[in-house]
């Protein structure tokens, strides 16, 4: 197979299986843009290689993904993911920021807070945060959202397995001291230890993690049987969706949507637009009609979907995704002969 890349991006070919187990060859392309307020995002000179495995925060203990994969077969829908931070504006600490992120018509807020423990409130005979702790930047990472594991009273968050404030039950010498996350749902604060919200964030989420790991569907012993190594056939390609389920758009983004982000950089608030590129590509192949006779060529459109936006606003550049089956015989993509991406 040969790959004809016309294109300042990184392209790759992978033999797959898609939707309803079809074999395919799944086309990635990947382009990486700078970006500056008020402008389209331009291509930029360095370009960020296509990513064979998730990179994570914290490798030594796994942590939350900074960067997921980008080889998936397919995906239903358009991630949105950011990587970065909050930033109190104008440098100045404060105990609490809202920040948010808009593509389109899609916006996330999150409220972010300063470092925080329940207190214990004896004339209110009940627990309280105590007073956030003001700060200037805060990462924007799981670690810091609701979730975890109680050990004691022996229960977990399935949507983040690595945040903080989880409580399954009130432990008998109370919660005083126990951390809060930092990060919130602006509309849905916490107030007790009972809550127990919906973890928020802009990041990429673990295959791990609900409802990711929902879709992967049921390998037991009749799978083994029956279909293995096949997928499943509850398997569902919304495994493949990362990002947070408020950063999934429907119908793909087109590329050219307006961004907007408040307290995400050291400005404050910035807007700039997607670049508005299109991609296209073609597969050529060959068949053999019959054992010994010449080849046939063949030419096919693929159909590139933008499936994936990732924002690193502390380094003024993203990276976009697009992605394509082409029907094939078999995983060794034997008739392939070149993909030219323009």
């Amino acid at each position: 197979m040969n790959i004809l890349n016309n294109t300042p991006f990184q392209v790759e070919a992978l033999p797959s299986k898609g939707p309803e187990n079809k074999t395919v060859l799944t086309v990635i392309v990947k382009g990486t843009f700078d970006f500056h307020p008020d402008e389209p995002a331009t291509v930029a000179l360095e370009q960020i290689p296509v990513a064979f495995g998730d990179e994570f925060y914290n490798n030594e203990d796994g942590g939350s993904i900074k960067f997921e994969a980008d080889v998936a077969p397919f995906k239903p829908r358009t991630d949105i993911a950011l990587v970065g931070r909050a930033y109190a504006p104008a440098g100045r600490s404060v105990p609490v920021i809202d920040v948010s992120l808009r593509v389109g018509h899609i916006r996330k807020a999150i409220r972010v807070v300063g470092n925080r423990r329940w207190a214990d409130s004896t004339l209110l005979s009940s627990e309280r945060p105590s007073d956030p702790k003001p700060f200037v930047t805060m990462d924007i990472v799981y670690e810091r959202a609701f979730g975890g594991t109680d050990m004691e009273g022996g229960g977990f968050c399935s949507e983040n397995l690595v945040g903080c404030g989880f409580i399954a039950r009130k432990p008998k010498k109370g919660i005083e001291g126990m951390p809060l996350p930092n990060i919130e749902d602006p509309g849905n604060l916490i107030r007790s230890w009972k809550d127990h919200p919906k973890p928020v964030g802009f990041g990429f989420c673990s295959k791990a993690w609900m409802p990711r790991a929902g879709y992967i569907g049921t390998y037991d012993n009749k799978w083994r049987k029956e279909r293995s190594p096949e997928p499943p056939e509850d398997f569902c390609f919304d495994y493949y969706n990362a990002a947070h389920p408020d950063l999934q758009a429907e119908g793909y983004l087109k590329g050219d949507e307006e961004v907007g982000l408040e307290n995400l950089t050291p400005e404050g608030a910035i807007r700039f637009r997607l670049p508005g590129i299109s991609v296209n590509c073609t597969v050529a192949k060959s068949f053999e009609l019959t054992e010994g006779a010449s080849s046939v060529p063949v030419t096919e459109e693929v159909n590139l979907n933008l499936d994936m936006l990732c924002l690193i606003p502390d380094e003024k550049r993203l990276y976009l995704v697009w992605r394509g089956l082409c029907p094939i015989s078999d995983l060794d993509a034997s008739e392939v002969g070149t993909v030219e991406v323009t």
